[in-house]
């Protein structure tokens, strides 16, 4: 990989880190104004814990902030796999080859 390569994909995690703060932050207020117990429901809902009827009765009683929690939480989950698979190359190119031994 190229030096250029490797420069953007630093730039590239000072982005999604920035982003990953901003979402935290974000998060943290639309909890707060949810309250705790919604947002226990919400994150049932979000892990796929309900049944599919109560999934359905759920989703009759979501408002403006439920859904703002959840597209960010969706959000949040992309910006922390991408920042994931963007060290994981970084690592593996900046990692030296091991010495390999002579097989006989």
């Amino acid at each position: 990989m190229n030096e250029a390569d490797k420069e953007f994909l630093h730039d590239m995690v000072k982005q999604l880190d920035d982003t990953i703060r901003q979402l935290v932050a974000e998060e943290q207020r639309l909890k707060d104004k949810i309250g705790v117990g919604r947002v226990e429901e919400l994150l049932e809902y979000w892990r796929r814990e309900l049944t599919d009827e109560e999934e359905m009765a759920f989703k009759t009683r979501m408002d403006h902030w439920d859904i703002q929690l959840i597209r960010l939480l969706s959000r949040s989950k992309r910006a922390h796999n991408t920042r994931a698979e963007v060290g994981q190359t970084l690592m593996k190119t900046s990692s030296r080859p091991i010495l390999k031994r002579k097989l006989t």
